[in-house]
């Protein structure tokens, strides 16, 4: 069996994605964005590894998850229909490339290049830790670990994208369906189901069970949402401890509990929250499935 037949949707969308600009300024936004918090860390004098990583992971969360999360699915919402308009899924399949090898062979092109682009992440991320003079021995894992997470996320962004790719055939047209989508994901859906948690909370939570209550909501309601489910994960991250405070007023003592937040680590917040890992995993082999189930059944003319 030759080579190229096997591999040829995975080489080309192996190379497609170390080549595009696209991938090469994400990274170089995310880059420039850690220079900066290295910068402060470095001028504060930070050098406890745990508030270290808790400023990674404040970032992650947020300002790159946006940025991955918008690439991903733009990737995905146009590699198929932007291949259809230029001929070159008819050029694969007059190779004895099967639609499914074909398919199969993008998914894991992607994947690879985004495992890459984590991974140099990583590197990036421990190599700015290193400078600004904090010991990365015991939270070197956990940066591994957090680009995994994200890694997941991107996985299941780019199965998005292939849905939208797959049952729109313009390219344009599902540049603008994937921000839509994009948006509603990341923004909209998960203001509306935090505002009903909000309103049906008891004020007397600690704040274990406020963010036990939020997940539950979370992993119900956006099950379908990669970001919402990355965030229920993160936030388990610290471990409280109670302790109380004794304060006199008039005379009379009052005693009221407080709360310290003590980090404890990606790998207990992940099998803390194993069921929302797993929903990103589960959720991601789903929208592959249907987004497979369309294009072997598409007109490619």
């Amino acid at each position: 069996m030759e080579v190229f037949p096997v591999f040829w949707g995975f080489q080309v969308e192996f190379m497609k994605g170390i080549r595009t600009k696209k991938l090469w300024a994400i990274l170089l936004i995310i880059i420039g964005l850690y220079i900066p918090a290295f910068y402060f860390m470095k001028q504060t004098g930070v050098q406890d590894e745990l508030e270290a990583i808790a400023t990674i992971i404040a970032f992650s969360s947020k300002t790159a998850l946006f940025f991955l999360g918008i690439l991903a699915i733009i990737f995905g919402a146009g590699a198929i229909n932007k291949e259809i308009e230029d001929g070159t899924i008819r050029i694969a399949l007059s190779k004895s490339v099967t639609r499914l090898g074909y398919i199969l062979g993008k998914y894991a092109g992607q994947f690879v290049v985004f495992a890459m682009a984590l991974l140099l992440t990583s590197l990036v991320t421990l190599a700015g830790l290193k400078w600004v003079g904090i010991s990365i021995s015991k939270i070197t894992a956990d940066i591994f670990l957090l680009n995994l997470l994200l890694l997941l996320v991107m996985v299941e962004f780019i199965s998005i994208g292939y849905i939208i790719s797959t049952f729109i055939r313009s390219s344009g047209a599902s540049l603008g369906v994937a921000l839509g989508v994009f948006f509603l994901l990341y923004i909209l859906l998960p203001s509306v189901v935090a505002y009903k948690a909000t309103v049906n909370a008891s004020d007397n939570m600690t704040p274990q069970q406020a963010n036990d209550y939020m997940a539950k909501y979370y992993t119900k309601y956006l099950f379908f949402a990669p970001n919402a489910q990355f965030s229920v994960i993160l936030k388990d991250v610290n471990e409280y401890k109670k302790t109380t405070e004794t304060i006199e007023i008039n005379g009379e003592t009052h005693t009221y509990p407080t709360y310290t937040a003590e980090y404890a680590g990606i790998g207990r917040a992940m099998k803390k929250r194993a069921v929302n890992v797993a929903l990103l995993i589960v959720m991601t082999l789903v929208y592959l499935g249907i987004a497979t189930w369309r294009f072997l059944r598409m007109d490619l003319r």
